[in-house]
């Protein structure tokens, strides 16, 4: 993507004042260097591809505007790693809690389906709260207020339900 020499220049300008500064927030909301790194270069792209461009690179609004872009874009890559996290988890869970049996072949890489045929058998209240927190990946927080429960009790709706559907398993 070829820039025009204005924007190419303020770009480059905003490189040499923001780079460290970007990075050091990116590194505080991130705590990797590397993904800090990453950061910094998924703003600049984004500064470029939005054409973002400020008389001077040096003014309060383009610091402001930068330091917001790389405040946002770290936060983005932080709570996507932490939604990638939880499927981890959860796949990993789930494997413990029925075993390779239980998962269906074609469910085997769709996050949030694999529990469905152990839902059905659950009573209404738990497969609500499985529902919620799994299949449709809202925190506890959301799903008791979703549901019109406390937080505590969807933790404990939860773990009943992942008993059951271990008992279930290991009836078969």
């Amino acid at each position: 993507m070829a820039l025009p020499s204005k924007q190419h220049a303020f770009i480059e300008d905003c490189y040499e004042l923001y780079e460290q500064k970007m990075f050091r927030v990116a590194l505080a909301i991130l705590h990797d260097e590397k993904l800090a790194e990453d950061a910094v270069q998924d703003a600049f792209l984004q500064l470029i591809r939005h054409k973002v461009f400020f008389r001077k690179a040096d003014s309060d609004d383009c610091k402001r505007y930068i330091l917001a872009t790389i405040k946002n874009t770290s936060i983005n890559i932080y709570n996507k790693r932490k939604s990638e996290n939880r499927i981890v988890s959860f796949t990993e869970n789930l494997e413990a809690v029925c075993g390779d049996q239980a998962v269906e072949p074609e469910y085997k890489n769709d996050t949030g389906a694999e529990c469905t045929p152990l839902m059905n058998s659950l009573p209404e209240k738990y497969y609500d709260v499985v529902e919620c927190l799994v299949v449709r990946d809202y925190s506890v927080q959301e799903t008791a207020d979703r549901l019109g429960i406390t937080e505590a009790n969807v933790r404990k709706r939860y773990e009943r339900a992942k008993k059951m559907m271990r008992q279930a398993i290991e009836q078969t």
